[in-house]
């Protein structure tokens, strides 16, 4: 039976078979089968490992003022941003597709309707609320990256 062992054989039982008359004399002839497996292992090939790294990028921004949100949007630009390392920032990174944005003001993440965020500008809905001064706002860009072991 090739690889497969005792243990792991098809095993099959037979009915006795059941004869039927036709017209004109003719007998057909039925087998009926009943067929348990006990046990299947399948193997596949071994394939190289695939794994999503998350990239994150991080803005931080503390208002120098109150921030008056009940009349026109409010927008925020790159440079007034640091990163991560304390560094102006001339872009937003943008991963595309492949991730999105996060908007915290004052530690609370924010719904994704009440702001827009491009890689030239940071666009804040107006709410009528107020945004006061020395409140931290961070911009989070977070995206994702195929990567491949060996």
């Amino acid at each position: 039976m090739g690889l497969l062992t005792k243990k792991h054989r098809l095993k099959c039982k037979f009915f006795k078979p059941t004869k039927r008359r036709k017209r004109r004399g003719r007998k057909k002839v039925i087998y009926k089968i009943n067929c348990v497996i006990k046990r299947l292992n399948i193997i596949c090939p071994k394939q190289p490992f695939i794994g999503v790294k998350p990239k994150v990028r991080r803005y931080f921004f503390v208002a120098p003022h109150d921030i008056n949100l009940s009349g026109e949007k409010i927008v925020l630009f790159p440079n007034q941003f640091v990163d991560d390392k304390g560094e102006t920032v001339a872009k937003f990174i943008d991963f595309g597709q492949e991730g999105y944005f996060n908007l915290y003001v004052n530690g609370a993440l924010q719904e994704g309707k009440l702001y827009h965020v491009n890689s030239d500008a940071l666009t804040i809905i107006s709410t009528g609320q107020t945004i006061y001064k020395e409140t931290p706002i961070i911009l989070e860009s977070i995206g994702f990256i195929i990567a491949r072991k060996k």
